[in-house]
């Protein structure tokens, strides 16, 4: 059981030992465990940094009501950061969606991040639209294409339940691994199709809101995008934008990884990630242009 605080109905966590790393959650309802016992934490810890994450409103050991939107996003984060006596500006990485909120903590308060890991990137919905899944399948070959479409409609619209809500989560997960026996599943319980999907679906519908494109030329933060070979929730395409927007980003390509290279090719990915948080000498015109490509 990881040491928790709970404070005005937020679950926080501080784990591990070394230099703190803020660590976002996923802020949809696609995950079946806490980020905090979440397998990225896992490879972090390994880094040598602790982590300091929360769970979102809504979601696991957090009774406080939500919003499921962004600002609520980064206001959890604020108020972990500073409930912990973090210092700032801090490490802060994530994953996926979560990487999108690190990210957009980056755009909103630059004075708080010092560094970004950031695993399976986008810049927003847009990017969603051009490159992510279901649109880099076929409809006559994929039958991906026909129940992650099917089952995201539904949830887009509302028309969802918890049956449905975890189909679709297992079907997008089955398609993000290389190798598929290592994808999380949720269990599709007797009485799901009566129970209402989890509250945080409402993430799902309100994020198409969101875009940061504009604002990612103005991050002077040095970032490190990590991105698998096969994934289809956050193509390749969606971290080489990244990369041309970002002033100071690395991108590290995994060739035999999907959505999570942390789980797929772990070693590779703790050498990507402690090479990158590795203590540096004071900022010089070599190390700065070294960054950016």
């Amino acid at each position: 059981m990881l040491p928790t605080t709970v404070r005005d109905g937020l679950a926080m966590y501080s784990v591990g030992e070394g230099e703190p790393l803020l660590v976002f959650p996923y802020p949809h309802a696609m995950t079946v465990s806490s980020m905090a016992e979440g397998p990225l934490v896992e490879v972090l810890l390994r880094c040598g940094r602790s982590v300091i994450t929360f769970d979102p409103p809504g979601a696991y050991a957090s009774e406080r009501p939500g919003l499921f939107t962004l600002d609520e996003m980064l206001a959890c984060a604020r108020e972990t950061v500073g409930h912990l006596g973090v210092d700032e500006p801090m490490d802060v990485a994530g994953h996926s969606m979560s990487a999108f909120c690190a990210l957009a903590l980056a755009v909103d308060a630059p004075r708080m991040v010092r560094r970004l890991v950031l695993v399976g990137a986008l810049s927003g919905f847009p990017a969603v639209k051009r490159w992510g899944m279901p649109y880099n399948w076929r409809w006559w070959r994929d039958r991906e294409w026909w129940e992650v479409g099917w089952w995201g409609t539904r949830t887009v619209l509302g028309w969802d339940d918890l049956a449905v809500h975890k189909k679709l989560s297992n079907a997008v997960e089955k398609a993000s691994y290389v190798d598929t026996t290592l994808a999380p599943r949720w269990t599709v319980e007797p009485g799901d199709r009566g129970r209402p999907a989890p509250s945080r679906v409402s993430w799902q519908r309100n994020v198409r809101r969101y875009d940061l494109a504009a604002g990612l030329p103005g991050i002077e933060t040095p970032v490190l995008l990590l991105c698998g070979r096969h994934d289809p929730q956050t193509p390749l395409q969606m971290a080489e934008q990244l990369h041309n927007l970002l002033p100071k980003a690395r991108l590290v390509v995994f060739e035999n990884s999907g959505h999570s290279p942390f789980v797929e090719e772990p070693r590779a990915f703790e050498q990507a990630v402690t090479e990158f948080l590795r203590p540096r000498p004071g900022p010089s015109a070599g190390a700065a242009a070294a960054w950016n490509r």
